[in-house]
């Protein structure tokens, strides 16, 4: 049974929505990786934190890489 599109990272988007405001305090610019209710590290840019990521839990699940920014950026695709 393939998970629910709308549940996918959820839990780990809570976690980060959580701490937030405490890694801006010291880590603003660096890419966090969580995975469930649980961090592995900041890394200072994308492509560390996410071959962390894949070594740490491998390709074939879920974890979030997010870059602790105050304001996210929007895009507009047309």
């Amino acid at each position: 049974m393939a998970a629910d599109p709308q549940s996918r990272l959820a839990v780990e988007l809570e976690y980060y929505a959580q701490h937030k405001a405490e890694w801006l305090a010291h880590k603003t610019g660096h890419y966090v990786v969580v995975k469930d209710n649980g961090l592995l590290g900041f890394y200072p840019n994308f492509e560390a934190a996410y071959r962390a990521g894949a070594a740490t839990y491998g390709l074939n699940t879920d974890f979030l890489v997010k870059q602790v920014l105050e304001h996210e950026p929007v895009f507009f695709v047309f």
